[in-house]
């Protein structure tokens, strides 16, 4: 009763308890079937929302430091995405059941298959290559929040992906820089894209 109370008083706090529960729910069911939940509902077109970072360590001290710099993190790689041309309403992923997967990042359009491991998580993006562009292969996280699909890759490795598609402009080196500055302040950083389903 009381925590319903205090609900209603705060719907932000609210707001926090039904993504944890919504994100809470998708991992029980994804525990329960080996990471098959994930790969039959990644299938189909996912709208970019915003950058996506985690931490993938055991250490608890670590997990509060990146807390403390996740949302400077964000902001900046929001930054360096937009001049990378992924944008809200400008980056979609689509994943088919035939492994194959189109990207779309401005109004570049790229192809390729990919590999996902349940149980692990671990997904591998193989680009095919552009007359303009080689992204090579990708390896990296997805998970499932709630309706939400994350799909993350080691922040070194990210970085590389994005500077390949920015414009090499002062601003993209001067933002790149302020990011990488911050990746480096921590081992086992994930970084990448939240999605919504379309």
């Amino acid at each position: 009763m009381c925590l319903l109370a205090a609900c209603c008083v705060v719907p932000a706090v609210g707001q926090d308890w039904k993504e944890a529960l919504k994100s809470a729910a998708s991992n029980v069911v994804d525990k329960a079937t080996g990471g098959k939940a994930t790969e039959t509902l990644m299938i189909g077109d996912w709208q970019y929302e915003a950058p996506g970072v985690k931490l993938e360590s055991d250490n608890a001290l670590a997990d509060v430091g990146a807390s403390a710099v996740t949302g400077k993190m964000e902001e900046q790689l929001e930054k360096l995405y937009a001049l990378a041309g992924i944008r809200a309403g400008a980056c979609k992923f689509s994943f088919a059941a035939d492994k194959r997967f189109t990207a779309t990042f401005g109004s570049r359009t790229f192809t390729g298959t990919y590999e996902f491991t349940g149980e692990s998580h671990d997904i591998a993006l193989h680009f095919e290559m552009s007359s303009k562009y080689d992204l090579g292969t990708l390896n990296g996280k997805t998970y499932l929040s709630g309706t939400d699909l994350q799909i993350l890759f080691p922040a070194t490795r990210l970085l590389k992906m994005v500077d390949v598609l920015g414009q090499k402009l002062a601003s993209f080196s001067t933002t790149a820089a302020t990011v990488s500055t911050l990746v480096g302040k921590f081992d086992d950083l994930y970084l990448g894209f939240e999605f919504t389903k379309q």
